[in-house]
C-alpha cells in the first residue's frame, strides 16, 4: 500500500471511524504475506508460529515499534479523511443531488450537492503539508 496515496489509504477504510493500528498492521506492513501466531506478554512479543514465504525472519520488537509510531502518525495524518467518509451523503444520495441540479439546469457550485460536500470538506480540512514518510 503506498500510504502516501490517500485513495490507497482509504481502500483500507472499512467502516470505522479511524485507520486500524495495531501489532498486526505493523507486521503485516514490515514482512507483507506472513503468517504467525504471537502473543504479547510483559511488553514482548513471542511468536508461537511464523511463516514467510521469502523466509524472512520475524521483526523485531523496535521494528514493530517504529512501525506503530509511524503508522499512528499516518492515523492522525489522514483521519481527516475517514471523519469525511462517515459524514460524506452516500453514494446514491450525492448521484441523486447531481442529477437533480443538472436537469434544473442549476448551476452546479450553487448545487446541494456542492454545499453538502463543502460544508463536510471545512469541517474536517485536509492537514498542511506532506503526509508523514517512514525514516
Amino acid at each position: 500500500m503506498d500510504v502516501n496515496n490517500v485513495v490507497e489509504v482509504m481502500n483500507n477504510f472499512k467502516g470505522e471511524g479511524v485507520m486500524p493500528v495495531g501489532v498486526d498492521t505493523a507486521i503485516k506492513a514490515l514482512r507483507p504475506g506472513a503468517r504467525w501466531e504471537i502473543t504479547v506478554a510483559g511488553g514482548e512479543y513471542i511468536y508461537h508460529k511464523w511463516w514467510h514465504p521469502d523466509g524472512l525472519k520475524p521483526p523485531t520488537k523496535k521494528e514493530i515499534d517504529d512501525e506503530l509510531e509511524f503508522q499512528t502518525r499516518l492515523q492522525k495524518y489522514y483521519q481527516y479523511a475517514y471523519s469525511r467518509c462517515a459524514e460524506y451523503p452516500d453514494g446514491f444520495e450525492q448521484l441523486d443531488m447531481l442529477w437533480h441540479a443538472v436537469n434544473n439546469g442549476q448551476e452546479l457550485k450553487n448545487s446541494d450537492w456542492f454545499q453538502s460536500v463543502k460544508a463536510v470538506k471545512e469541517k474536517y480540512p485536509k492537514p498542511e503539508g506532506p503526509p508523514p514518510v517512514k525514516e
